[in-house]
């Protein structure tokens, strides 16, 4: 009596799996003539006061992230490594192709607070 029927089954079910995996379409890329998403944040008082739910952004889009704060801190978005100084009275932008998909952190380095993240598909 042989034991290879089960391991050739489990192989055959593994492939079936991948294969499955490998047929979804890619997500479709922005239109180039798409506004940019705008993301505008504001910071008082040591609190974001414009909440911190995640903003869908298309794979390829445009994305302008713009935030205003009472207190000199620095915006930051990861992944992407892009950051824009924050001074009070100023809104610090910055503006970027968002082309990798994923879900990508958006935080003021000196507070260390939240803001809204960032997910592309």
């Amino acid at each position: 009596m042989t034991t290879t029927a089960p391991l050739i089954g489990c192989a055959l079910t593994a492939s079936a799996l991948l294969l499955a995996g490998c047929g979804a379409p890619p997500p479709e890329p922005a239109a180039p003539d798409a506004p940019p998403v705008v993301v505008d944040a504001e910071v008082a008082g040591g609190q974001v006061r414009t909440g911190t739910e995640r903003v869908s952004v298309p794979l390829g889009g445009q994305v302008r992230y713009q935030v205003r704060s009472d207190r000199p801190d620095e915006l930051h978005i990861h992944g992407y490594d892009e950051s824009a100084p924050l001074t009070p009275g100023e809104v610090g932008v910055v503006e970027f192709t968002a082309d990798l998909p994923g879900v990508y952190e958006a935080e003021l380095h000196e507070s260390g607070l939240s803001l809204p993240s960032l997910e592309v598909r």
